[in-house]
């Protein structure tokens, strides 16, 4: 079963009116800079190799925790409108896309390095 269908359900919950799903994609937290690395416990959006679920929508990026139950729990949603840049930060092995919005809060997850393209073409159209 692919991660859109088997989380589909679940992330409807969490849709605003008329609000409609993209995709959704498996992957991990990733830190966006040095001083995120040496203080991990600032969020766990920030922390290292943490399990997530990002959910594209038409309106937000819904970002989910994925539990060890296989459970996924909503951690934040980013409209559109406030991301100021999305880009490619692949490291050797992995792809990853990092995201930086209008108060300068800058995320990063790591996918496998194939998905990224699609991925950040979801994300900028």
């Amino acid at each position: 079963m692919s991660i859109a269908v088997k989380y589909q359900e679940r992330v409807k919950q969490d849709l605003e009116l008329n609000e409609q799903i993209i995709d959704v994609f498996a992957g991990r937290t990733a830190p966006t800079n040095w001083v995120m690395k040496l203080l991990p416990e600032i969020s766990w959006l920030t922390k290292e190799n943490m399990p997530m679920v990002l959910a594209i929508t038409d309106q937000r990026l819904l970002v989910y925790k994925l539990q060890i139950n296989l459970d996924i729990q909503l951690a934040i949603g980013i409209h559109r409108f406030d991301i100021t840049e999305c880009k490619e930060a692949n490291g050797l092995l992995n792809g990853a896309v990092q995201i930086t919005l209008k108060d300068n809060q800058s995320f990063k997850f790591v996918f496998k390095k194939e998905l990224v393209p699609t991925i950040l073409k979801e994300i900028n159209k």
